[in-house]
């Protein structure tokens, strides 16, 4: 009778070990399939010093509500500084070396993973006259020296194009800019195209597919103290195109500096960002996206700034930005601001769309 009950006892045990594993086993896949990322393009979009006194209660408020999110990464969508170094190759690599570096020290600082775009502002911003042209392989080696992107990306975009792939996620990284025959074109085209299709095909068992480059695609889109810069040919191009036939599910970008939201043909492209230092930028929007299972969640919020002050100088632009930031009222009290919301599920290879609010509902509204 006593060996009965000592085997009971020992079969009880092994069975509440074993459960105790399979539940264990169960959170560990749960939180496997769960990823979180943010998106904040054009931070700052001017040449910020590491530490700027008069910014930094302001840029640790935004940076600890990014860390609140708890992403795996952070993607940042080009205009990371103001870029105008266009003075000589030393021009370039001092500068260059002072401002990436800072701004990847802001990222360190918090413990952010962070994935960037090169914008416009990275290649000494717009306008190219032959003499900044010739510049650009210097601008690009800064770019590359200081952020340190992956360079899995096409033999003539190391560094510049790449791929990121976590879990279910594929994250595409393209440069929106290309030197062809000596003149500054808004495309990806040639080598970095095929490499963009490659790449596509190599992960089509991804279950959702981003991509970010720092141009619009198509549309009328809001804008803030912003040149507008879009992509070539639009929806006719061969890198639309491109996206389309692979069942991409967004494409990302920044230079506007304010927030527009469009579909078409199953893409949303989701403008958003901000510019530090200007007046009439005064929202920081950024994105959340998090991945649970066959769905992936989008989520626009908004955080409400000032820009005070006298003009900070700037190298080749003394109007640049306010030479004071601060975070609003309304924000300090309130917290961010829900802007849109966005669930994409994929059943069978079918995606629906639903939780649809804000900046999305009026997307859905014009694509009809």
């Amino acid at each position: 009778m006593q060996n009965d009950t000592f085997q009971h006892r020992m079969i009880t045990l092994w069975v509440s070990v074993f459960t105790l594993f399979l539940c264990i086993n169960c959170e560990n896949t749960t939180e496997e399939s769960t990823l979180t990322f943010v998106s904040f393009p054009d931070f700052f979009n001017f040449d910020i010093p590491e530490p700027w006194p008069q910014y930094e209660e302001a840029i640790d408020y935004f940076l600890k509500q990014v860390q609140s999110e708890n992403p795996k990464f952070v993607l940042v969508d080009g205009d990371m500084v103001g870029g105008r170094w266009w003075d000589s190759p030393q021009c370039v690599a001092i500068n260059g070396a002072i401002y990436f570096s800072g701004w990847a020290r802001r990222m360190d600082n918090y413990g952010l993973t962070y994935y960037t775009a090169i914008g416009d502002h990275e290649l000494g911003d717009d306008p190219w006259p032959k003499e900044k042209r010739a510049l650009i392989p210097h601008f690009e080696k800064a770019y590359t020296d200081h952020l340190k992107m992956p360079l899995n990306g096409p033999e003539n975009k190391k560094g510049l194009s790449y791929f990121v792939r976590e879990g279910d996620l594929l994250l595409i990284t393209v440069e929106t800019f290309e030197v062809v025959n000596d003149s500054m074109r808004i495309q990806v085209a040639g080598e970095q195209l095929d490499w963009v299709e490659q790449t596509l095909t190599a992960h089509q068992d991804a279950k959702f597919k981003i991509v970010q480059g720092h141009v619009g695609l198509w549309g009328t889109l809001n804008a803030r103290s912003s040149s507008q810069l879009m992509l070539e040919e639009g929806k006719e191009s061969d890198f639309y195109k491109t996206l389309v036939t692979h069942g991409v599910d967004a494409y990302f970008a920044g230079e506007f500096h304010d927030v527009t939201v469009l579909e078409d043909q199953g893409i949303w492209q989701i403008v958003h960002g901000s510019s530090w230092g200007r007046k009439i930028v005064n929202t920081q929007d950024y994105l959340v996206g998090q991945i649970e299972g066959n769905k992936l969640h989008l989520t626009l919020k908004r955080i409400y700034m000032n820009a005070e002050g006298a003009f900070m100088w700037n190298v080749n632009k003394p109007r640049g930005p306010r030479e004071k930031v601060t975070i609003d009222p309304k924000t300090l009290k309130e917290g961010p601001e829900i802007t849109g919301t966005l669930t994409i599920s994929i059943e069978n290879g079918v995606k629906t769309y639903s939780n649809i609010s804000g900046y999305f509902a009026k997307a859905k509204l014009k694509s009809k």
